[in-house]
């Protein structure tokens, strides 16, 4: 059952992943505004239905992100040691989700070529970033044991974190040595020592 269970959780982030590789190839050849969610599931061998399965919408495809990638980090940040210190949990997280078997850098290059020659996907950008920082303020203020709304320090803590997480892929993006992982690990170590 465990087997049948992970080779089901496969064929499901193998079927994601073409799907976003396939709209990442369509926009970057023809433009967000001219592909459709019909050729992105035609050029990823899936009918529309299993695309928005997988993905609620064409911007959402090309960004990669659903609403389970959310499920999945919050999951994986609950799952943390009570006693591990925050940003170790949110660098532990953030390091998973970029290990080269979920990304490679030439998917994250990708990406960023097509985000950077498509201002219309600012707006869905923007949102993904924000619903992701509430998500994860929600479960960094519950392991501070402070109210979100009385205390600024969780969201601080998830806004500087995810920055810095940017802040990596563009200095590797932009020619900067090093993983990207061993990156995370430094600007984390920054982060911890209060940028001193």
């Amino acid at each position: 059952m465990t087997e049948e269970c992970g080779l089901r959780e496969r064929k499901k982030r193998e079927t994601r992943l073409a799907i976003h590789r396939a709209a990442l190839d369509l926009v970057e050849e023809a433009g967000f505004d001219a592909v459709t969610t019909d050729q992105i599931a035609a050029s990823a061998g899936v009918s529309p239905r299993t695309f928005f399965n997988y993905f609620p919408t064409k911007e959402s495809a090309v960004l990669g992100s659903t609403p389970a990638d959310l499920d999945e980090m919050r999951a994986q940040l609950e799952a943390r040691p009570a006693d591990e210190p925050i940003l170790d949990s949110i660098r532990a997280i953030v390091r998973d989700r970029l290990a080269p078997s979920s990304q490679g850098p030439e998917l994250r290059a990708q990406r960023r070529r097509v985000l950077l020659g498509e201002p219309a996907l600012g707006p869905a950008l923007v949102g993904t970033n924000i619903h992701t920082e509430n998500v994860l303020t929600d479960v960094v203020a519950a392991r501070l044991g402070v109210d979100p709304k009385e205390s600024v320090r969780p969201r601080v803590t998830v806004a500087t974190a995810l920055a810095a997480v940017r802040a990596c892929i563009e200095h590797q993006q932009t020619g900067g040595t090093g993983t990207v992982e061993d990156t995370v690990d430094e600007a984390f170590a920054l982060l911890g020592t209060g940028l001193a």
